[in-house]
């Protein structure tokens, strides 16, 4: 029963016994206010202030390692706190080892502590906490439950698979070579010279041979090398029919994930743009204190998932090449969760002028649209070699050829992530 109405039953049964002129029912009720107070006031002491340190072995983890985790609780308070029952939160699907949870009989300044071992079995960014307190008077009167101010965050990198056969343009080795579509050149690399023909730019002009001849010569240049490539994932919420949803989302950021990687171990430049959110901006690392009356309650306020305004930027990873490159995309994708903003034909337009050209560009998506495929031939015809990796459904499939076989677009079939390992040279980007 709440404090209110247990004051609201005595002040009745008070007013009674002054009616009654009963002198031992008023005694007995100014007792069990006495009483009442004592129990609201200790079990509200008790928990003030009270909060715990953290730390975790590792932050940031691979699917199937272990963390530790020690908690370190103090009471700060110059009374002692006769007994006060403690849980440390984690995900519920992960297996623990050891206690996560104690009660505890603290004297003033005297700390005491939990230390437990979670294994990662899936990828995200998943909270760590915050604690949860309970505590209570000695006469069972009232109990009460409060959090922790503090929680923190593990992130649980996505599975990569080791690629032997990937490239991203089809008849050339691994590495920088020559772009088949003479689209623009790389003004510092001087291929031949020849005499000037009507139309071509005065800044070509090659003014030694031209004294040596008198006549106009000018310089042409060999065209720019394709190196590498910009993944374009989209986990546009919508886009993923309901059946297979997180399988197939899944299964697109480890296919993200391992050709990042991929590229990045060819010394090749990568980077990333994706519609997704980012699980880190949407954390709350520091919230204000829930109090609760009853456990029930308290898991509810605990437990409910992190929420915050969804992602209208595309989050990205530029380009370039770094030893680091792939580790930083990789990092990003442990923490991408689905938006409902920018689909894959937004994103391609809002992301397009920042898309280097010398990279081509790899669109990972579960489906494609008519406007999609028209995206992707036109960004084709202004000069970018494109591959697209479909993420896992048949009909989907058979679909997404029709549309982009007329732009000479190939489309690559993720049904599993031993697909990856079975991608052939010669069918991409031809």
């Amino acid at each position: 029963m709440k404090p209110l109405n247990w004051l609201l039953l005595a002040g009745s049964l008070l007013f009674a016994a002054f009616v009654m002129q009963s002198p031992y029912l008023a005694f007995s009720i100014y007792i069990f206010l006495t009483l009442a107070v004592l129990a609201w006031g200790s079990a509200f002491l008790w928990l003030a202030r009270v909060d715990c340190e953290r730390s975790i072995s590792e932050t940031t983890v691979r699917q199937g390692d272990t963390v530790r985790v020690h908690v370190k609780v103090t009471n700060p308070h110059p009374w002692p706190i006769p007994w006060i029952f403690i849980e440390d939160y984690h995900p519920t699907d992960f297996p623990r080892m050891g206690d996560n949870k104690r009660l505890l009989s603290l004297m003033p300044g005297q700390s005491a502590s939990l230390d437990y071992t979670l294994t990662c079995p899936r990828r995200g960014y998943h909270p760590i906490g915050p604690l949860m307190m309970e505590s209570g008077d000695l006469f069972g009167l009232q109990k009460r439950f409060r959090s922790g101010k503090r929680r923190d965050y593990l992130s649980v990198l996505p599975t990569v698979a080791y690629i032997d056969t990937f490239n991203v343009a089809s008849r050339r080795p691994q590495g920088p070579v020559r772009f088949s579509n003479r689209i623009y050149e790389d003004p510092t690399r001087i291929h031949n010279i020849r005499e000037y023909v009507p139309g071509d730019p005065m800044k070509n002009v090659h003014w030694k041979a031209t004294a040596r001849t008198g006549r106009l010569h000018v310089k042409t240049h060999e065209p720019s090398t394709v190196m590498g490539g910009t993944l374009l994932l989209d986990l546009h919420d919508e886009s993923y029919v309901p059946e297979k949803k997180v399988e197939r989302m899944e299964l697109a950021i480890t296919t993200a994930a391992s050709i990042a990687y991929l590229l990045q171990m060819s010394g090749e430049q990568v980077g990333m743009v994706t519609n997704a959110r980012d699980a880190a901006e949407v954390a709350r690392y520091e919230s204000d204190t829930a109090h609760a009356e009853s456990r029930y309650e308290m898991d509810d306020l605990l437990r409910a998932p992190d929420e915050g305004a969804t992602r209208i930027s595309p989050l990205s990873v530029r380009t370039a090449r770094s030893p680091i490159q792939a580790q930083q995309i990789i990092e990003n994708l442990a923490r991408v969760l689905p938006s409902d903003n920018l689909d894959a034909s937004a994103l391609l337009l809002a992301s397009f002028r920042g898309l280097p050209r010398d990279a081509a560009l790899l669109p990972v998506v579960p489906q494609v649209t008519e406007r999609l495929a028209w995206t992707l031939a036109s960004i084709k015809m202004s000069g970018f070699s494109v591959t697209v990796f479909f993420i896992n459904q048949h009909k989907g499939y058979d679909e997404a050829c029709r549309l982009l076989a007329p732009h000479a677009i190939p489309v690559l079939h993720i049904q599993h992530a031993s697909s990856l390992h079975e991608i052939s040279p010669a069918a991409i980007g031809q």
